[in-house]
């Protein structure tokens, strides 16, 4: 169809990137005020969340019943809310949190169009053994972001840093 030559639709394009963060505790105050923080935002959101189910369950209840029922409701939702895990610490350990980015794309209307990307923490001790691990992958659709948004990103090859966690 047309003149010139014929598009090639089979080509693929794959690039990857990463970045990485890793905070160092190197005292007992640094790995303390990393813990505390991570605790006071889980106390932060539990208090919310306690507020909400005490409103909505006197709300549905009403009266004393209500407050009762509510009281449980929120012991229960407190003693869930301790089982949450963060990434404590100690004195000589470190944290590390990993970006990886890739970009798939072709012109084929078939072709792969996402940009996937990937998260893992690393905690590990004082003698660099790994105590922790998580990951987590989220891939979007080229059509689902705005122009340039994450795909900026996925072509920056951001350096890594060291950063020694401090207390205030």
């Amino acid at each position: 169809m047309g003149v010139g030559k014929q598009p090639n639709c089979f080509i693929k394009e794959n690039l990857t990137s990463y970045s990485s963060h890793t905070f160092k505790f190197p005292t007992d105050a640094s790995a303390t005020n990393w813990n505390l923080e991570w605790e006071k935002a889980i106390r932060y959101s539990g208090h919310l969340g306690t507020t909400v189910l005490t409103v909505g369950v006197t709300v549905f209840t009403g009266g004393i019943a209500g407050i009762a029922i509510g009281s449980l409701a929120a012991i229960i939702k407190d003693e869930l809310q301790a089982q949450i895990p963060y990434p404590r610490v100690n004195r000589g350990w470190s944290y590390e949190v990993i970006f990886k980015y890739d970009f798939k794309w072709s012109p084929h209307p078939w072709g792969q169009r996402e940009l996937v990307q990937t998260m893992v923490t690393i905690t590990k001790d004082h003698n660099q053994k790994e105590v922790s691990a998580t990951s987590s992958e989220r891939k979007y659709k080229l059509s689902e972001l705005p122009d340039g948004c994450l795909l900026i990103r996925s072509h920056k090859l951001s350096p890594s840093a060291i950063i020694s966690f401090a207390t205030r």
